[in-house]
């Protein structure tokens, strides 16, 4: 039989009403939590402190000592900091492995788990072995195949995604997960998050259509309806350009895929045109030979193929003439400063040449304006400078 004892609030009592008695007494049984569990782990914890300190030194001068041999041993740079990067990994994993095992062993309740640490750290060493050796192997299908640079890191970026995921899924298996009937919840919510996010798919699969069909290259100019620039990178969502003025855009490949794209680079050299106007009383043909040679000793065209200048239009003020000149792939990214340049020099050919460069006139003609007689009257020139209609 249980017997209930309740006892009166004290009304009077300035600290019960405030909730000051009850706060103390909630902090005095947490500090007497965290002074028990400072005596049952604490020897452990300045233990570990102890031994994650010596470890530190350890690596410290071991890795001193190894780039001090590896200087030594090793003339090539690239190599040399290949197999440092890798040995600098390799002594990382190992005393991580070693000093986690260590700190396991003097911690109570957790010493069973450092049989799986060491499975797990032998199978890092077997994946970044394996990963090396597929990464080698990919790379030089690539280029037996002569593979584009874009659909060589596609490849990479999805063996690295498989490779990773395989990782993980073995590392858990290691302390008794099963990571399968997760994947498998996952993949409902996978299923409703991509009804979700149907730009992001369809962006995924543009990137993959790019790749495979590839309209253009890193490293290609390339023109959309609104920009033009240099692709410096191609994922599975996004192309990246730089423009000329060096600003670093990401297009989304949806946008791309859906678009007019014309790859500056993809033929070679680029041929660029530009109209000048001439007066119609002009010699067609000697102001033909006035912008060649201003346009000639232009140093950045490409002088291999011939520059042409013809009449592309007969319009409302002036003769227009077409010049065409090409410009070889080195020179694409600055193509718009050569157009200006060469739009300069013709300039200056012709008014030097005494050649008119014209622009539209407006001519008004008044006849029998009555209502005009009494401004005529009035025109400051004598009557002898008025027409003969005036």
């Amino acid at each position: 039989m249980q017997v209930l004892v309740t006892t009166e609030p004290d009304w009077n009592n300035t600290s019960y009403l405030l909730g000051w008695d009850g706060l103390r007494g909630v902090l005095a049984e947490n500090w007497r939590l965290a002074l028990a569990s400072l005596e049952l782990y604490g020897p452990a914890l300045l233990i570990a402190l102890v031994i994650a300190a010596v470890y530190w030194l350890l690596y410290a001068g071991t890795r001193r000592l190894m780039l001090a041999v590896t200087r030594r041993t090793l003339q090539d740079p690239e190599r040399r900091s290949m197999v440092q990067h890798f040995l600098d990994i390799l002594l990382k994993l190992t005393l991580l492995m070693l000093a986690t095992i260590s700190v396991l062993a003097v911690t109570p309740g957790i010493t069973n788990y450092a049989g799986p640490v060491l499975r797990v750290y032998l199978l890092f060493l077997l994946l970044l072995t394996g990963w090396s050796a597929l990464r080698f192997f990919l790379d030089r299908q690539a280029n037996r195949w002569n593979l584009d640079t874009s659909l060589t890191l596609l490849l990479n970026n999805v063996a690295r995604i498989l490779w990773v995921t395989l990782g993980i899924y073995m590392i858990f298996a290691q302390f008794g997960i099963n990571l399968l009937p997760i994947l498998g919840g996952l993949g409902v919510v996978g299923l409703a998050v991509g009804f979700a996010a149907q730009d992001i798919l369809a962006n995924f699969i543009s990137g993959i259509t790019m790749l495979l069909d590839r309209p253009f290259r890193i490293g290609d100019w390339i023109r959309t309806a609104d920009r033009e620039g240099q692709v410096t990178g191609l994922t599975l969502r996004t192309t990246r350009i730089r423009t000329r003025d060096n600003e670093y855009i990401s297009i989304p490949n949806k946008e791309l895929a859906g678009s007019v794209v014309t790859n500056l680079s993809q033929c070679g050299p680029l041929r660029v045109s530009l109209v000048v106007g001439v007066a119609y009383k002009t010699d067609v043909e000697r102001a033909r030979a006035v912008l060649l040679n201003a346009i000639s000793n232009q140093p950045d065209i490409l002088h291999e193929r011939p520059i042409q200048i013809l009449v592309h239009d007969l319009s409302a003020s002036s003769v227009d003439l077409l010049i065409r000149f090409w410009v070889s792939p080195d020179h694409i990214s600055t193509y718009p400063v050569i157009t200006m340049q060469v739009r300069e020099r013709a300039k200056a050919a012709l008014q030097a040449a005494g050649i008119e460069i014209p622009f539209p006139h407006l001519q008004l003609h008044i006849d029998s304006a009555e209502g005009l007689r009494e401004l005529q009257d009035r025109w400051p020139f004598p009557p002898s400078a008025r027409t003969p209609d005036a």
